[in-house]
């Protein structure tokens, strides 16, 4: 009975919340307001809730296809308490991302706004100058002095693959992009410390999977604020040791710590905090699912997977020694692998749709989109779409060697909130790749399960494989 009825409360919470921000955000009012305005084609959906449970059920792209179908590439809708504008080409995304960029702000659900604990709107100078920050800290040049780093964490993860009788694919690229994402943030290796924080992270992410995201006991995301808050304390040890010693290798907590507001104040710790869980959140959970989906992907393909193999063969072996790290000029190199790499991101868009929040009224070709409404870029449909991909579904790395329409591929977004850990993951991903396939064979184990896509597209199930170790490989 006590649990019917902390779920009759959680479902009351929740229909109270979304009525609530609906009247606030009343689509009557504004479009009586805009009478004279053109809004697209769509649907309401059911009062409060719009179309939130079917976005959810349905996953993003599906639901937008769907609603493509009906009512072309920008339509209306309401999901998550918010009227909405949805649009799927790269033109209107390219404006809303950069060319008008500062009539729009990054959005994210309140719940989990909470739960990745960004800055308050009162920090948004600070924010911008974090952001900057975080750019420069993940700057090409400084990204390239990290392949050595990064060879010795994929060394690690890799080593004992053929000694488990079955290895979760996502469960062990988490760990490597994890590990990855921390050292780029605050420089630490991994160690008993660090996968204690990759745990609370696998907490708080597990909060974020469900629809109904209510600070109540018992339900996940009640324990991925208890594990947030373990995550904070940690990052506190991390800055205060920071501040106490100096390093040669600069990491973005080193730039964090140099940004001073306009009366010459440094950011206070907790921001700092804040900053850093929310950065290692995005790199590592993005990073780990794409990974998985390079596995599945080549496992599938097994002719384009032998081109990768011969690509890195050729690089191991122009090793002096087994144990000589990657270098730079080893992952330029690379020229098939990195088109794998490409359409990995086309097929798999791992961040499928981006959300912002108008600032103003915008017109975008005789489309208004009101104040305060949300825009939903639709990424994933473009990247899909026959009308820039030729043969769309086909897992084919060769159209990124002959070239691709760039406006059809957007996987880290676009304008000056690009995703600023983009050139780090693909030497990730080429350094990752190296090491196994020139160490390990692999196949699928049992069928899979369908997608989860919250809060980036998974494999149900995490992709179980069975790794064996090649006979002849260099280790």
């Amino acid at each position: 009975m006590l649990q019917i009825a902390v779920i009759t409360a959680a479902v009351l919470l929740f229909i109270t919340s979304i009525a609530a921000r609906w009247r606030k955000n009343s689509n009557s009012a504004q479009i009586d307001r805009l009478h004279c305005a053109q809004l697209p084609k769509g649907s309401w959906s059911l009062p409060w809730i719009g179309e939130s449970f079917t976005f959810y059920n349905q996953g993003p792209y599906q639901f937008v296809s769907q609603h493509i179908s009906r009512y072309g590439r920008t339509f209306r809708t309401h999901l998550m308490g918010y009227p909405t504008i949805a649009t799927s080409t790269p033109e209107a995304a390219k404006f809303v991302l950069a060319t008008r960029q500062k009539s729009f702000r990054v959005f994210l659900p309140p719940s989990i706004d909470r739960l990745l604990s960004v800055f308050p709107a009162s920090q948004e100078a600070m924010k911008e100058k974090g952001l900057k920050s975080i750019h420069d800290s993940l700057h090409s040049e400084l990204v390239r002095n990290k392949v050595a780093k990064v060879d010795r964490i994929a060394r690690w993860v890799l080593s004992s693959w053929d000694k488990q009788p079955c290895v979760v694919t996502y469960q062990e690229t988490m760990k490597f992009g994890f590990h990855v994402a921390l050292d780029a943030v605050t420089g630490m290796g991994p160690s008993p410390e660090t996968m204690k924080l990759m745990d609370n992270f696998s907490y708080i992410r597990k909060g974020m999977e469900t629809f109904m995201q209510l600070n109540i006991p018992g339900t996940s995301y009640h324990v991925a604020l208890e594990k947030k808050q373990q995550a904070l304390e940690c990052y506190s040890s991390i800055v205060k040791k920071r501040r106490a010693e100096k390093s040669n290798e600069k990491c973005s907590l080193d730039f964090l710590m140099e940004i001073e507001d306009e009366n010459g104040e440094k950011l206070p710790d907790d921001l700092l905090q804040s900053q850093l869980f929310g950065l290692t959140f995005g790199a590592f959970d993005t990073s780990a699912a794409f990974f998985m989906w390079l596995l599945k992907f080549l496992g599938e393909n097994q002719q384009i997977l032998q081109q990768v193999k011969a690509e890195q063969d050729t690089i191991r072996m122009g090793k002096i020694s087994a144990e000589d790290p990657l270098s730079w000029t080893d992952i330029v190199n690379m020229p098939y692998s990195s088109a794998v790499i490409q359409e990995t991101l086309r097929l798999a868009t791992i961040a499928p749709f981006l959300m912002r929040q108008a600032t103003e009224d915008v017109n975008y070709e005789g489309v208004m989109i009101p104040k305060s409404w949300l825009v939903q870029v639709c990424l994933q449909n473009f990247h899909v779409s026959p009308e820039y991909h030729k043969d769309p579904l086909k897992f084919d790395p060769s159209r990124f060697q002959a070239g691709v329409k760039p406006a059809g591929f957007m996987p880290f977004g676009n304008g000056a909130k690009m995703c600023p850990g983009r050139e780090l993951v693909k030497i990730e991903a080429l350094v990752f790749l190296h090491y196994l396939v020139t160490t390990y064979s692999w196949e699928s184990i049992g069928s899979e399960n369908g997608i989860n896509y919250w809060p980036s597209p998974t494999i149900k199930g995490g992709l179980p494989i069975k790794v064996s170790k090649l006979s002849e490989c260099v280790t």
